[in-house]
């Protein structure tokens, strides 16, 4: 059987309203050498159902039902399933921004083969169809490398985008297959985790400033205001992912005291700090007990502060190693309150 060219991954969860306008943006491409894989991740509406309608009438359309787990598993499943030589996520309640997007990318990538594709993504209101956000333009045009030094570029620009939404983004099926790069379950900010690992290990990449993505938004589409109990859980996450990447960068490039090494440093020492931070938002004492406790768990993090470019990071990491954790969270408090 023919491998398709792209292949499309959407998770789906308690979308039934949205997930039939982004099946339709997928037929409606005029680009047609495609397959879509339909992650049914226990949805309790009928979304699911409504995604075998769709895969009965167009072979291109596949569904994978399973437990819930969440959006992260979701995408592994979708990864693990794809055939196509190029995957693109394409969320279950949101579009392309018009028929050619397809086309555009495959003008690109039929003739010149990389690790990723990076476009830009726009939020639209799905009730009125206004655009009202679009991503900034990228600080690298065109066909570059990737690896370590495309992280430092994209680092020291501030290219948030880039470096944090799966999103906007198209990756070779085989190179993401064969470095085992999946999104961790179970936590929040999991792009965070994967994101700047994936760069880092790419070999060649290219960046457009054409829009590829439309990120559909709607009153409550994210959600309730954040409760305490959702801050802690977010806050330990980015603790703890944060260590956990500072560790697999090491035990990946075993090198000392390179500018990409630092740099990187820097990026999740500064989400552990971010997570630390989250104490000046929580008032409950259990809920603050838990921050605290995880951020002498993950304190590994601050003897990485002090391999890092920042000298405020470096005077971090001694503040710690002389004082102790509890002091060393109070100066984070403090300069974070001031800010």
């Amino acid at each position: 059987m023919k491998r398709p060219f792209f292949s499309l991954i959407t998770p789906v969860y308690n979308i039934e309203r949205l997930i039939a306008k982004t099946i339709e943006s997928a037929l409606s491409q005029t680009f047609s050498d495609w397959e879509m894989v339909l992650v049914d991740d226990g949805s309790p509406d009928n979304a699911g159902k409504i995604c075998d309608e769709y895969a009965n009438k167009d072979q291109r359309i596949k569904v994978v039902h399973k437990k819930n787990e969440g959006l992260a598993e979701a995408r592994n499943v979708g990864i693990k399933n794809a055939t196509g030589k190029y995957f693109l996520i394409l969320e279950g309640s949101d579009l392309f921004p018009n028929e050619n997007t397809l086309s555009s990318i495959y003008s690109v990538l039929s003739e010149n083969e990389v690790d990723i594709f990076f476009g830009k993504l726009q939020d639209v209101n799905e009730t009125d169809g206004k655009v009202f956000g679009v991503q900034n333009d990228y600080s690298v045009n065109g066909f570059i490398g990737g690896g370590k030094e495309l992280f430092i570029t994209l680092f020291d620009n501030e290219d948030v985008l880039a470096l944090s939404s799966p999103v906007n983004k198209v990756f070779k099926t085989d190179f993401v297959k064969e470095n085992e790069l999946w999104f961790c379950k179970g936590i929040y900010h999991d792009d965070d985790e994967w994101i700047p690992r994936t760069i880092s290990l790419s070999d060649k990449t290219y960046f457009t400033n054409d829009i590829i993505y439309n990120a559909m938004t709607w009153d409550g589409c994210f959600g309730q205001v954040s409760s305490e109990k959702s801050l802690t859980k977010k806050a330990h996450d980015k603790m703890f992912l944060a260590e956990k990447c500072l560790k697999d960068i090491d035990d990946r490039f075993p090198e000392k005291n390179t500018a990409f090494k630092k740099k990187y440093y820097e990026y999740y020492v500064r989400i552990f700090i971010d997570g630390v931070a989250t104490l000046n938002s929580v008032k409950e004492e259990n809920y603050r007990k838990t921050i605290i406790d995880s951020a002498k768990k993950y304190s590994a993090c601050f003897k990485y502060a002090g391999k890092c470019v920042s000298n405020n990071l470096k005077i971090l990491s001694l503040i710690k190693k002389c004082l102790g954790t509890n002091f060393a969270i109070k100066m984070i408090l403090k300069r974070y309150s001031a800010e």
